[in-house]
């Protein structure tokens, strides 16, 4: 396995003990290349949430902290986390570290790992 894909499955792993609800956000993009329009990522979401953001209330994990905005409030803590980050386009964008690691793809880039679901 390469360095940077070494790196993403650690960090991806160390992010989930800290938040949990990550993971479960980012799964179903899985595929996607970035710089994606934040449009293909709620469709992404509505497909595999049909309640909405409120899916992320189940259990007994900490949700996100702008839950209450809804998937914007999804996104707005994605980019605080830097795990997004937005490009002056409007399109949303993953540093390599967790691109690669939540398997999704850019051209020219780090291969993503895998996924086995």
């Amino acid at each position: 396995m390469g360095g940077v894909q070494k790196a993403s499955e650690i960090r991806v792993n160390e992010l989930a003990e800290d938040y949990s609800w990550v993971p479960i956000v980012l799964r179903p993009l899985s595929g996607l290349t970035v710089p994606v329009a934040f449009d293909a990522i709620l469709e992404r979401w509505d497909e595999k949430f049909p309640n909405g953001s409120s899916d992320l209330l189940a259990g007994d994990r900490l949700p996100p902290q702008h839950i209450e905005c809804g998937w914007l409030g999804v996104r707005e803590d994605l980019l605080r986390l830097g795990i997004f980050e937005e490009r002056r386009d409007g399109r949303i964008d993953m540093p390599d570290l967790y691109r690669v690691g939540f398997g999704l793809g850019r051209k020219g880039g780090v291969k993503p790992r895998s996924h086995k679901s």
